[in-house]
């Protein structure tokens, strides 16, 4: 008799401990009936690699008393965690959860896996259920191998770019790459490509448009010949977890000075998991559109520049508006900067003369300061080209200091390379608000009859202009000559007649 006592609290211990530890799919506690009622596993017969996603259903029955709450569900092959999932709320009575966990694995062969749900009943009993699950791994079917991704978090419209890799010993040919799935559209879902080389991957990128959130897988499918000619098929699918989508763009824009011009340069970012699509660019001032450009589209995490000349500038407040389509819908973004046009000094040649002169020819004309400050050191020069050489005794020519608003002359003097040469460089190069500019102007000789034929460049002598002509005068002109010769004749005249009538009046 003295022996019942430890008996029965052994037996009390035993019956407690039973109760909060709970194998296959009996009930977790007794307060709480919370079972694992079965495991899906989808693809039903993976390959090596693959993903494969094991859905458990957990129900806490309604005849239980509490809610069960579930800390975590994990998914192990041994000792070995191979997914988990932690904080997945509460259950009441009669309520039901279906748990996706993917995985992979790396050899074939049947996999004894088992699913612990780890949870607490509102009255504070701790369970542990426990559920058995088999997988039936198989090889790979061949050496070319498919992979999908996404670059960016996978959302309703998303790039997923699909990995072609041949790892067999020789090249593979006729390739046709199909990408499809039950709640997405794929633009141009097939593609096809003459040969893969062995060795060698390639990646092909999709535009998908998912139903919505949640859960949705893909599969590529890929048809191929072999090295024998026998038609080949290889697949893969992913379970993608699309986010819901979210539109997000900033606009930005900043007035920017460079070689004596300004512009304003605007950048558009996308911040959500959408494209932009569609995009046009528009500058507004004083109510009136000034400006518009189109936009290339803009893809999730990435930027797009535009850039607004002066000449299409006002000066005072410009607004810039970009209006883009996203998710299906029209939305606009909006930012505003004060735009003044430029005050630096800017050295232009104006009314420039081209004066043939023996075998070269002369340019004169001014170095005119159209900004609003002055301008120093200023130089022209004549830039050497294959028919273009600059000559003395004005190769180049310093201009100087030029205060706004005012020019200053210049000549240059450049031999051309025949007939046909229609235009001179010439270098400009100044200071102004401490920046030194240089830029290369064409100036245009064909308008006043360019440089006359003369013998070849290299008979020229290097000299100042004027040289050669008739009896070393340059060139004569006679119109001018006989007029001048016709007023001495007739000044002569008079003084001989003055003269007799002078002598007349003295006798």
């Amino acid at each position: 008799m003295s022996d019942r006592p430890p008996l029965a609290v052994l037996a009390l211990v035993v019956a407690l401990t039973t109760s909060a530890v709970t194998l296959g799919a009996g009930v977790a506690s007794a307060d709480s009936q919370l079972v694992v009622q079965s495991a899906t596993v989808d693809p039903s017969s993976p390959r090596v690699g693959e993903d494969v996603t094991i859905t458990a259903t957990i129900t806490n029955f309604e005849s239980s008393e509490d809610a069960a709450r579930i800390n975590q569900v994990s998914l192990r092959s041994g000792t070995r965690t191979l997914t988990t999932a932690k904080d997945l709320g509460s259950l009441g009575p009669g309520g039901t959860l279906e748990l996706p966990l993917t995985t992979d694995f790396d050899t074939p062969g049947r996999k004894s896996l088992t699913l612990y749900v780890y949870g607490q009943s509102e009255s504070g009993s701790v369970f542990n259920v426990q559920y058995p699950v088999s997988v039936s791994v198989n090889e790979r079917d061949s050496d070319v191998q498919l992979s999908l991704e996404t670059p960016s978090e996978p959302s309703t419209e998303s790039r997923v770019n699909v990995t072609v890799a041949n790892g067999a010993p020789s090249n593979i040919s006729n390739l046709q790459l199909t990408l499809s799935g039950p709640n997405a559209t794929v633009d141009d879902d097939s593609r096809v490509n003459a040969s893969l080389p062995s060795g060698r991957e390639r990646i092909v990128e999709y535009d998908v448009t998912f139903d919505g959130p949640g859960r949705h897988p893909l599969t590529a499918t890929l048809e191929y010949r072999d090295p024998d000619g026998d038609r080949q098929t290889v697949t893969a699918s992913r379970t993608f977890d699309v986010d819901p989508p979210r539109v997000d763009a900033e606009l930005d824009a900043e007035v920017v000075r460079e070689n004596g011009t300004a512009r304003i340069d605007a950048s558009l970012t996308n911040f959500g998991n959408v494209p932009l699509e569609d995009v046009r660019l528009r500058a507004e001032a004083d109510g009136e559109t000034v400006a518009r450009k189109l936009v290339a589209d803009v893809t999730t995490e990435s930027t797009r520049e535009v850039s607004i000349s002066e000449s299409s500038l006002p000066a005072g407040p410009v607004t810039l508006r970009a209006v883009y389509e996203a998710n299906g819908q029209r939305h606009e973004t909006a930012t505003a900067v004060d735009f003044t046009p430029t005050t630096d000094g800017n050295i232009t040649l104006t009314g420039i003369e081209v004066i043939p002169t023996g075998g070269s020819i002369r340019l004169a004309g001014s170095a005119s300061n159209t900004g609003e400050t002055a301008v120093t050191g200023a130089v022209v020069s004549v830039v050497g080209t294959e028919r273009v050489t600059p000559v003395s005794p004005a190769k180049s020519y310093f201009v100087g200091n030029v205060p706004a608003g005012e020019f200053t002359s210049f000549e240059l003097t450049a031999r051309l390379a025949g007939n046909r040469t229609d235009t001179v460089p010439v270098r400009i190069s100044y200071i102004a608000d401490g920046e030194q500019h240089s830029r290369v102007v064409e100036l245009t000789i064909t308008d006043v009859g360019g440089a006359p034929a003369g013998p070849p460049a290299d008979a020229q002598p290097d000299g100042p202009p004027g040289g050669g002509g008739f009896l070393g005068f340059g060139r004569i002109d006679v119109f001018g000559l006989l007029v001048r010769l016709a007023a001495v004749v007739a000044v002569g005249g008079g003084l001989i007649y003055w003269w007799q009538r002078r002598g007349d009046d003295e006798e």
